[in-house]
C-alpha cells in the first residue's frame, strides 16, 4: 500500500486505519485505554515506516464493526462516501480500481462496486514474512494465538485454490458486487 499511496498522491488519499490487536503479546497486550491504542499505533507507525497518516479507531471498535470485522482489511471509498471496493488483506486488482474510480471523478457510485473475500493473493512468502515478524514483535502469545487461529482463517481461501466451483459458477471470494 506504501508504494501505491507514493503513486497516487496528491490524486487519492491512504489512510491506515488502526483498529485492534488481532493477535495480543506480552509485548503489545490488548488495549485497556485510547492512550495505550495510541502509543500502540504510533509505534506501528515507527517501526514499519508507514508514511501515510494512521487513523485510530476508538477503544470499542466502531470503525471496525461498521466496515465489517475482517483482517487486514483494504476499503476503497469514494469523494462521495460510497465504499467501492473492499478486500481481505491487500489485492492486487486494487490499483485498476482506483484508475477506474479516479476516471470517474473519484465517484464510488459511478464504479462496478467490488468485494473480494477469502483470497490468498497477498499471503505470499515475502507477506508471511511480514506477518511473522509482527507477531513475534508483539510477543510470544501473539504466535501462539495466530497459530491457533491460522485454520480457521486460511481453511477458505485454501479450499479456493483446490477446489473447483461447478461450471458457470464464481468460486467463493471471486470479485462480485456485494449485497
Amino acid at each position: 500500500m506504501e508504494s501505491l499511496a507514493k503513486t497516487y498522491r496528491g490524486q487519492v488519499d491512504f489512510y491506515v486505519l488502526y483498529v485492534k490487536e488481532p493477535h495480543p503479546g506480552e509485548n503489545y497486550p490488548e488495549h485497556k485505554s485510547f492512550a495505550e491504542k495510541l502509543r500502540y499505533a504510533k509505534d506501528l507507525q515507527r517501526l514499519e515506516n508507514i508514511e501515510r497518516p494512521i487513523l485510530i479507531d476508538d477503544i470499542e471498535g466502531t470503525m471496525h464493526r461498521h466496515y465489517g470485522v475482517r483482517p487486514n482489511s483494504l476499503f476503497v471509498i469514494g469523494k462521495d462516501g460510497v465504499v467501492s471496493y473492499r478486500a481481505d488483506w491487500s489485492e492486487p486488482g486494487v490499483e485498476e480500481h482506483i484508475q477506474a474510480l479516479l476516471a470517474k471523478d473519484g465517484n464510488g457510485a459511478a464504479v462496478r462496486p467490488v468485494s473480494v473475500k477469502d483470497n490468498l493473493s497477498a499471503l505470499t512468502p515475502h507477506e508471511l514474512g511480514n506477518e511473522y515478524r509482527v507477531l513475534t514483535r508483539a510477543g510470544f502469545r501473539a504466535v501462539a494465538d495466530f497459530v491457533v487461529r491460522a485454520p480457521a482463517l486460511l481453511t477458505p481461501r485454501i479450499r479456493k485454490l483446490f477446489i473447483s466451483p461447478p461450471p458457470g459458477e464464481l468460486p467463493p471470494g471471486d470479485a462480485t458486487t456485494p449485497s
